[in-house]
């Protein structure tokens, strides 16, 4: 512990509270989304569709995160520049949240059990959007209230332990059975009584970061980008909001498309690790309940089956509940080791050990193995959270160096660069549902999802070898290129 405190710093409190949020946005996505593909396959969604409803999400995401960060980078509030983009999106998190256990009884009380479907569907839509679009600003904020302090090495691996943590608490809700709990009788299911507790512990991780972050309003390079823009922004008509809107994205996908080297490579690692790990991740209660326990999602409320697929996807919440307990264990360890061994060889290692999991469990039909394997699979997740953000916050402190292939870029503000390698995330993610939406109407069998993510893992490993780590590195490659 001595040695660890002689790493970070000890002011670590403000940082933690700071990050809360995070905490919580990741608690929202673990729990959420243990029950988000169950419910939709109860309400009648075929698995293919299911799979490619998961994809819309992260599409929205890829198109408009880099809109997100770019705005935010020129926001002048008075509550600061990426305050109201969080408050906005935690809203309709919120708003998702008391509307997606609820819309099979709208639907039931409006007598349109398709309006109650298509309520069902939108809302799972936009709450995937929102809370995984909301790490952005999340991020941005997080950056600029530890640029210049002593936390600024430190804060993305506190970050990494807090999403783990977040999601260790995520997991725990879900593989809790309180079916016979007072609540969950009075609230007519386990479900409804997740999301609301879901509910109260994110309002509390928002208001604990809106309140402790003591963020500038803009410093002196965002004065100096601020009139390298449009004044767009600052209309209140929709029009030209609009205008805004479709200006700034296909300004963001250039931007994507023509990003910097050492971007180009530290993308390419993320896309194909975090595809690997979201595989996994949002199919893992499915494959534990059908495959494992030989469950049916489609069969009756009181069959045999049905009860199988639940008790199935309550044990796979444990695979992933262990799953962030080691992720939360080793993001902490991730500075020492990057600084005795290396990013490479760090990075590889996780990305390894999480392949050799999936192999395990493809052959495994055994619960206690399967769910050892899933929490080794957590030291992958830790360093996905925690290496590339550092990484570019080492690029955009000396853009000048890194960014030379590219001058555009070195205007960007934090926000649009953290939009670029957010849109990577959701990248992997559409990827992951475009390709499991095919391979589960060709092999119609869950074990495909096991077999993508070790697939996706080997080739993420390519990637990684070759991330730009130092401008040493870069000036060498950029030797060889000419």
């Amino acid at each position: 512990m001595r040695y660890l405190q002689s790493i970070y710093n000890h002011d670590l409190f403000h940082l933690f509270i700071i990050t809360s949020l995070v905490c919580g946005l990741e608690f929202c996505t673990a729990s959420a989304f243990t029950y988000i593909p169950p419910i939709l396959l109860k309400a009648g969604i075929s698995e293919s569709l299911m799979t490619w409803l998961m994809g819309c999400g992260p599409l929205l995401g890829f198109l408009l995160c880099p809109v997100v960060g770019h705005a935010s980078d020129r926001c002048r509030s008075r509550y600061g520049k990426r305050r109201p983009f969080i408050l906005g999106f935690c809203l309709t998190i919120i708003f998702c949240l008391m509307l997606i256990p609820q819309s099979e009884s709208i639907g039931e009380l409006l007598h349109a059990p398709k309006l109650g479907l298509c309520l069902l569907v939108i809302t799972c839509v936009l709450f995937d959007f929102s809370a995984q679009a909301c790490f952005n600003p999340c991020e941005s904020l997080i950056y600029d209230v530890c640029k210049g302090t002593p936390q600024e090495n430190s804060c993305f691996f506190v970050y990494s332990f807090m999403t783990s943590f977040g999601g260790c608490l995520g997991y725990l809700i879900t593989a809790t059975d309180w079916t016979e709990s007072f609540l969950s009788n009075y609230l007519q299911g386990q479900e409804k009584l997740t999301f609301i507790v879901i509910l109260l512990f994110f309002c509390i991780t928002l208001c604990s970061t809106l309140i402790s972050a003591n963020e500038k309003i803009y410093d002196s390079f965002d004065e100096q980008i601020l009139f390298t823009d449009t004044q767009i922004i600052h209309s209140i008509f929709p029009i030209e909001v609009l205008k805004y809107v479709i200006y700034t994205t296909a300004n963001s996908v250039k931007t994507i498309i023509t990003m910097p080297f050492v971007l180009r490579r530290l993308t390419l690692a993320e896309c194909c690790s975090w595809s690997a790990i979201m595989t996994f991740n949002l199919f893992f209660t499915d494959f534990v309940g059908q495959t494992v326990y030989n469950g049916d999602p489609s069969a009756d409320e009181i069959s045999i089956e049905r009860v199988r697929y639940d008790q199935g996807v309550r044990a796979a919440s444990y695979g992933l509940l262990f799953h962030c307990i080691v992720g939360a264990l080793y993001a902490p360890l991730l500075k020492p080791l990057i600084n005795r061994f290396g990013i490479h060889l760090t990075f590889s290692l996780s990305m390894i050990i999480f392949a050799l999991s999936m192999l395990v469990i493809y052959f495994s039909r055994n619960i206690i193995i399967v769910n050892i394997m899933a929490s080794l699979s957590g030291l992958g997740m830790a360093s996905l959270t925690s290496i590339p953000y550092t990484l570019v916050m080492t690029y955009h402190a000396n853009r000048e160096i890194y960014f030379v292939d590219n001058p555009v870029i070195k205007t960007r503000g934090i926000g649009t660069i953290l939009g670029i390698l957010d849109s990577t995330y959701f990248a992997s993610q559409i990827l992951s549902s475009v390709i499991m939406g095919y391979i589960m109407l060709v092999f119609k069998s869950t074990l495909s999802y096991i077999v993508t993510s070790f697939i996706l893992a080997l080739l993420s490993l390519w990637f990684i070898n070759r991330i730009v780590i130092n401008r040493h590195q870069l000036q060498e490659l950029m030797r060889i290129d000419q």
